[in-house]
């Protein structure tokens, strides 16, 4: 059996800051897992913030169901995005957060598997 990635770390500069950010532009709920850290609570892949950011995680993808919605959220919570590129696999941009860490949102092409 092969080995699953079974927890990743976002390093970010203020972890509450990251939590305010991403909870309001994901709906991610925050569990405390500990001084400097946070653990996301409503998701299927396990994951949370540590301190130690920004760090550039522009090819880690959030999936979304309308990625113009979502860009203009990015922007009005302070942080940045990029031009929406469209692939087979649909369609992407990498923004910041409003610390600077980088990460991508992707709306995939219907009836795409991920």
């Amino acid at each position: 059996m092969p080995v699953e990635l079974g927890y990743a770390a976002i390093p970010v500069p203020s972890v509450p800051q990251a939590k305010a950010f991403f909870e309001a532009l994901f709906g991610w709920k925050f569990e405390v897992s500990g001084p400097g850290s946070a653990h996301v609570g409503n998701t299927k892949l396990p994951f949370g913030f540590s301190t130690g950011g920004p760090t550039d995680y522009s090819n880690l993808y959030f999936q979304v169901t309308d990625i113009k919605t979502m860009i203009a959220n990015v922007d009005t919570l302070g942080g940045s995005a990029g031009n929406i590129n469209e692939s087979a696999a649909g369609l992407m941009a990498v923004c910041k957060d409003d610390q600077g860490t980088g990460f991508s949102l992707w709306q995939p092409t219907p009836g795409f598997a991920a």
